[in-house]
C-alpha cells in the first residue's frame, strides 16, 4: 500500500529529511509523512508533535536505504514529506 501511495505522489513536492520534514510540518506545508521502517523512534516523535496535530504517518515498508532508492536519491532516506 505504501509503495502505492509512493508512486502517486508527485515527486517535486517532497521535502526530503527529518529536519526539513519537521519544520515544513510546524509551518503547514506537509500533510503527510511517510517515515521508514529503521528510522530511529526518537525522530518519529518529534514528528509526531503535539503542535502536528493534521498530519498523517505511514511507515514504509523497507529500510532508509530501500527509501532512498525508492525516491531516486543516491542516499538513504529517513523521512519524506508530501
Amino acid at each position: 500500500m505504501i509503495m502505492e501511495i509512493l508512486e502517486k505522489l508527485p515527486e517535486h513536492n517532497a521535502v526530503i529529511g527529518t529536519k526539513e520534514v519537521i519544520r515544513a510540518a510546524k509551518a503547514g506545508k506537509v500533510k503527510l509523512i511517510v517515515v521508514a521502517s529503521n528510522c530511529p523512534d526518537f525522530l518519529i516523535e518529534k514528528a509526531t508533535g503535539s503542535q502536528l496535530g493534521s498530519v498523517k504517518i505511514k511507515k514504509f515498508t523497507g529500510d532508509q536505504a530501500d527509501l532512498g532508492t525508492r525516491l531516486g536519491k543516491p542516499f538513504p532516506v529517513a523521512m519524506v514529506g508530501y
